[in-house]
């Protein structure tokens, strides 16, 4: 399956979606990321390893890369140490619906590694 948004490259890792900023990272800053996450949770690292150079992976392609059945549960434990250091997993849904091999649309999402920005959106209003 293609995906229809076009894959940034590393020179383009600071495009901005709404507040945060998709993260393309190199091994070197990748390595921190990944001692963070517990050898109990290998898929959660895995995760993070795949997402860190295929920004707004889709659904299914995260699924085959990873060998991961539920994303969001290994997001979610991820997200809990990531947080820390500015990051974070998320998904979003594609501007066109994914279509399958039958052209039918799907739920899948598009998948990305995240920097989070340095304060909120609304921190000068409160």
């Amino acid at each position: 399956m293609k995906n229809r948004i076009t894959e940034a490259k590393q020179q383009d890792s600071n495009i901005s979606t709404g507040h945060m900023s998709l993260a393309i990272l190199t091994p070197d800053e990748l390595a921190p990321l990944l001692e963070l996450i517990p050898e109990s949770r290998p898929t959660a690292r895995r995760l993070i390893e795949y997402l860190a150079s295929n920004p707004h992976a889709p659904t299914v392609n995260v699924n085959k890369a990873v060998a991961v059945g539920n994303i969001s549960q290994e997001a979610t434990a991820a997200n809990k140490k990531l947080f820390r250091k500015g990051f974070m997993i998320g998904c979003m849904r594609p501007p066109v619906p994914l279509k399958n091999r039958f052209e039918q649309e799907t739920a899948q999402h598009l998948w990305s590694l995240y920097k989070l920005p340095k304060e909120a959106a609304n921190d000068s209003e409160f």
